[in-house]
């Protein structure tokens, strides 16, 4: 069954999660949002509206459906992430048969990537309150915790060597192109290896962190996060989340140049509040914050930080791809994205320094 905006109502009905009395009084909208997935968003009134998605029904598909099914039911129930539990929309239902959830729909909020474009202002509250809500779901489950649905699977990004270029987004020329051109540079290929080697398969991560999957709310309380989005938690390494949001501070700033004309290095206008070295504090902010939290020992600092700039290195490549698959051609930023990356990988320590002003001293390589 796939859901449609005509039908809606009708399966909320069944499924005891509408508010009759309120939809009588004409409080009841339906907003259908474009994705790769079926989304919709149902408005009845402000405290008591719902996020629906639907994802396609297939093998991979629904893996990823009972990985975030998982998660939420970690979340509610298990008492190592009780704490964790205030910062993800509530789940009020699910549907195997069908691939649905069902969550709170947050009124009046905007994702990260919205909330820095309309403000211009890289709150540090913000950017602390990251670490937190980041650090709260980056726990060794115990033997009790049930992850089987957790594959402990390696970033696809990670296993570029294991295919060919063609098997990744089948029918795409545009990605497959960029994947054999970074196949064919073999500093670039073997560098990605040997940060697989580094993966460690020890904590339940989110899998996808990036701005557009933190949701904004505000009131009189003050500005709250919520994380969304968990069709690709895992058990895996913290540090992939950790790079997850040192990319989006890179790339909204690498794809904001002029894809018309790849030699200018000069922001428009109204992109240059996102130069990385306005960024630069707020990134820092959570860096630190985040250590602090996890109660990393100083003398690991370098190292974590070393290689969480290789892992964001990765990410930007990945995100890149991604990207030119939606895009379906390749520009000149993602080209940008993917220079920039190789230049992470191979100096991090200068890397961390030019893009985060984080110095890196008396680290020797083990």
């Amino acid at each position: 069954m796939q859901l449609a905006p005509e039908t809606v109502y009708q399966y909320l009905h069944k499924r005891q999660l509408i508010n009759e009395e309120a939809v009588v009084k004409g409080h009841f909208m339906i907003h259908p949002v474009k994705t790769r997935n079926n989304i919709m968003k149902v408005l009845i009134e402000p405290d008591n509206s719902l996020f629906i998605k639907q994802t396609e029904n297939n093998s991979i598909a629904n893996t990823l459906f009972q990985r975030e099914i998982s998660a939420y039911n970690l979340f509610k129930n298990d008492s190592s992430f009780v704490s964790f539990k205030n910062y993800v929309p509530e789940l009020l239902d699910y549907d195997d048969e069908n691939n649905i959830i069902v969550t709170e729909l947050l009124h009046n909020s905007a994702n990260l990537h919205e909330h820095y474009m309309q403000s211009k202002n890289f709150d540090l509250n913000l950017a602390l309150q990251q670490a937190s809500i980041l650090s709260g779901f980056h726990i060794v489950p115990d033997s009790q915790t049930n992850t089987s649905a957790f594959p402990k699977l390696l970033p696809w990004i990670f296993q570029l060597n294991k295919y060919e270029a063609q098997e990744f987004f089948l029918n795409n020329e545009a990605s497959t192109n960029i994947i054999r051109l970074i196949k064919e540079n073999q500093v670039l290929q073997n560098t990605l290896i040997d940060l697989s080697i580094t993966w460690k398969s020890t904590h339940f991560i989110h899998g996808d962190i990036k701005w557009v999957n933190f949701l904004i709310t505000q009131d009189n309380y003050g500005i709250k996060q919520k994380l969304i989005d968990w069709e690709l938690a895992d058990i895996g390494d913290p540090a992939w989340d950790v790079a997850g949001l040192l990319q989006s501070y890179i790339t909204v700033w690498l794809l904001g140049f002029d894809n018309n004309d790849p030699a200018n290095y000069n922001l428009p206008h109204y992109m240059q509040p996102f130069d990385i070295k306005n960024t630069q504090t707020s990134a820092r902010t959570f860096l630190y914050e985040y250590m602090s939290i996890q109660k990393y020992p100083e003398i690991e600092y370098n190292e974590f930080l070393i290689k969480v700039m290789q892992f964001t290195a990765a990410r930007i490549i990945q995100t890149s791809i991604e990207g030119i698959t939606y895009n379906s051609k390749i520009e000149a930023n993602n080209m940008r994205c993917i220079q920039l990356a190789f230049n992470i990988m191979t100096d991090p320590i200068v890397a961390l320094n030019e893009l985060f002003n984080i110095k890196v001293y008396d680290y020797v390589p083990g």
